[in-house]
Parts: structure tokens; sequence; C-alpha cells
């Protein structure tokens, strides 16, 4: 009997708070994964929009003690590593676990960017909206790619 009143209980709560449409709505952007940017999204900053660096400490138990990633370094990556669609970040490149080294940049425009780079060359920038914009060092062939014509132009750089 006590598990029914409950549930009528959050049920009426539910109803009151939002309309139905709402509900799922919620839900949905909860569940909603980031996408890949587009040209009407947030582009790359340039290393003089940056006017705060932020790397967060490696961790104590680490295989790559070595492996830090300093403001100069990052700059690099975000100049002159390629955007990839996030399938292929995903599926086309071998992935170091656990080594990830994280941090955030803030932009003259206040706005701040967070940054995760791994060891085999991959890297991610996460805006404000979530939205995540996927780099790789080097761009690699991978049957599931829709880009696989980018591989022609791999040894252009990226500006």
């Amino acid at each position: 009997m006590m598990k029914r009143t409950l549930l009528v209980l959050l049920v009426g709560v539910l109803a009151v708070n939002c309309a139905p449409n709402q509900a799922v709505n919620r839900s949905k952007k909860m569940l909603s994964k980031p996408q890949r940017l587009t040209s009407a999204s947030w582009q790359r900053p340039q290393p003089s929009e940056i006017v705060e660096f932020q790397a967060r400490s490696i961790p104590t138990v680490t295989y790559f003690k070595d492996f830090e990633i300093t403001q100069s370094e990052l700059e690099a990556v975000i100049t002159t590593w390629h955007e990839v669609s996030k399938e292929h970040w995903l599926h086309g490149y071998s992935h170091v676990a656990l080594e990830n080294r994280t941090g955030t940049i803030k932009l003259k425009s206040g706005t701040v960017i967070e940054w995760m780079v791994k060891p085999g060359g991959l890297a991610t920038l996460t805006f404000p909206d979530g939205k995540t914009m996927y780099l790789a060092k080097e761009l690699t062939t991978w049957k599931g790619s829709a880009e696989q014509g980018a591989v022609a132009d791999a040894d252009k750089p990226r500006r």
C-alpha cells in the first residue's frame, strides 16, 4: 500500500510541475550525447584568444609520468590537429586507457572550454553548451567513415 501511495504521489508531482510533453523533453535532454560540430557551431579558439590555461594534476598512479600538456602544447593541438567525427574518433583510432590529461582554457570572451588530450594523439574540446569537437593528430582510414576522402588531405595542416 505504501509503494502505491508513493507512486501516486510521484505521478501527481510530475503532473503538477510540468506538462506531459515537457517531462519527455527533459529526459531526452539528459540522455542526449554531444554531437559533431558544424560550421555554424563553435569554432576552434585561436591561441591569442586564450587568457587562462589550467591543467588538472596528473594522477599519482600513471604509466606516463612525463606526459604533461602545457599551454603551448595545447595550442599546437588546437591549431594543427584534424577535426574528425565522433564515430571516426571512437572507432578509427587506438585509445590509451586511463592516461587522459584534462583541464580548461578561458577565452577573452569569458568562455570556458574543457580540453582532454590522450597520449596516442587524440583530443577533445568540450564547449559550454556540451558540444564536443573531436581532434586527431593524424587522419586514419576507417571503413565506417564518411570522411575517407579526407585522408587524401592528411598532409595539409588544418588551421
